[in-house]
C-alpha cells in the first residue's frame, strides 16, 4: 500500500457544472466517449497532487460502477484500488475501505459530500469540493497540506488581493485623480553648462 492516499469521489470533482458548460456535458454513457467531458484542469491537479505527494488514488465505488476499465486506463488516475460497495456514502465506503487495509501515514478526501456525512476523523483529513467548479487550485493546496507536503513554488500564485493592499490601491488611484502632480517626477534645477549624467 501506498505512504500516502487520495480517496477521491469523481462526480463534481473531476468533472463539474462549470466542465460541462466549457466542454458540452458530462460521463454518463459509459463509453470511452465520456473521456472527453473530464474537467483537463481538474485532471491536471490531481495529476500533479499525486506526482507531488508520491500518493495513489482510490476511487470510489459509487462512481466506478458500470465504468470501462478504458475510461480509468484513459484518465491515468495512479489508481490503487476501489472504495468496496456499502450503503452510507462516501464516508461509509472509506471508512469500509480501511476495515480491510491499514491506513497510510498520509491521506486525504477529495469529495463533495457534505462534512455532515463525515465521520469527525475524516472531517479532518476532508477537501470539500464545490461541485459548480471542479478541483481547483485551492483544494489541491488544502489536499497537499493535508498531506503533509509543501506547496511547490510553480503553483498559480494566489490572485486574491489582500484586503489592506486593495484600500492602499484605491487611495492611491483617488490622490492621482485628485493631485496628479504629486506623481509626476520632480525637475530638477541645474546650473547653466553642468552636465546631468545618470
Amino acid at each position: 500500500m501506498s505512504e500516502r492516499l487520495i480517496m477521491l469521489d469523481v462526480p463534481g470533482v473531476l468533472y463539474s457544472a462549470r466542465s460541462a458548460a466549457r466542454l458540452g456535458g458530462t460521463p454518463n454513457t459509459g463509453t470511452l466517449r465520456d473521456v472527453r467531458f473530464f474537467d483537463p484542469i481538474a485532471l491536471g491537479f490531481l495529476r500533479r497532487l499525486f506526482g507531488i505527494a508520491g500518493a495513489r488514488v482510490v476511487v470510489s465505488d459509487g462512481w466506478r460502477r458500470g465504468t470501462p476499465a478504458a475510461i480509468l486506463q484513459q484518465l491515468d488516475l495512479q489508481i490503487e484500488g476501489m472504495t468496496p460497495r456499502v450503503e452510507g456514502g462516501h464516508g461509509a465506503e472509506i471508512d469500509a475501505y480501511f476495515t480491510e487495509r491499514a491506513e497510510p501515514s498520509a491521506w486525504v478526501i477529495l469529495s463533495t459530500a457534505a462534512p455532515e456525512s463525515m465521520s469527525a476523523a475524516q472531517r479532518d483529513r476532508l477537501v470539500s469540493v464545490d461541485p459548480a467548479e471542479g478541483l481547483t487550485v485551492e483544494n489541491f493546496r488544502q489536499a497537499l497540506d493535508i498531506l503533509g507536503v509543501a506547496c511547490p513554488s510553480t503553483v498559480t500564485p494566489d490572485s486574491r488581493v489582500d484586503a489592506d493592499l486593495r484600500a492602499k490601491l484605491r487611495h492611491l488611484q483617488q490622490l492621482a485623480r485628485v493631485a496628479p502632480s504629486r506623481f509626476t517626477p520632480a525637475t530638477t534645477d541645474v546650473a547653466p553648462g553642468i552636465a546631468v549624467t545618470h
